[in-house]
């Protein structure tokens, strides 16, 4: 097998939760709090920390599929903290579980799976290349 994530490893990934990342549909607030789209970017990019010093010059990951539950809201100005696990790795996909708190609190929780592809296989224009 390539080199790959190894299951049980783990990163933490912070973020504070700015006016940007309040929950918006239609180009206006609908909810002053942590947006759930903004959860998702980050458990993705929790997962990007996992696999990506793992790639290959000649290969990369995408995202495949994600689920999230969104438990309870962060204020504007608290910091987050997505930790990400990986629970399962083979030649062509690593999955993980994520969780989301403040310091006092699960925010929210899921799972994100990355397949990995050739890299330049998505050309800009979001077709394979």
């Amino acid at each position: 097998m390539r080199n790959r994530p190894t299951v049980g490893d783990t990163v933490t990934h912070r973020v504070t939760v700015s006016a940007e990342m309040t929950a918006r549909l239609f180009d206006r607030e609908v909810h002053p709090v942590y947006a759930t789209a903004w959860m998702v970017r980050h458990a993705e990019e929790a997962g990007r920390l996992l696999v990506e010093p793992h790639l290959g010059p000649d290969e990369d990951a995408t995202g495949y599929r994600i689920e999230v539950t969104h438990d309870r809201p962060a204020q504007v100005g608290e910091e987050v903290i997505v930790r990400a696990t990986v629970t399962e790795v083979d030649e062509r996909s690593c999955t993980a579980t994520f969780e989301v708190r403040t310091h006092d609190a699960v925010v929210g929780r899921g799972v994100f799976v990355q397949r990995y592809v050739r890299r330049g296989l998505l050309g800009a224009d979001g077709r394979d290349g």
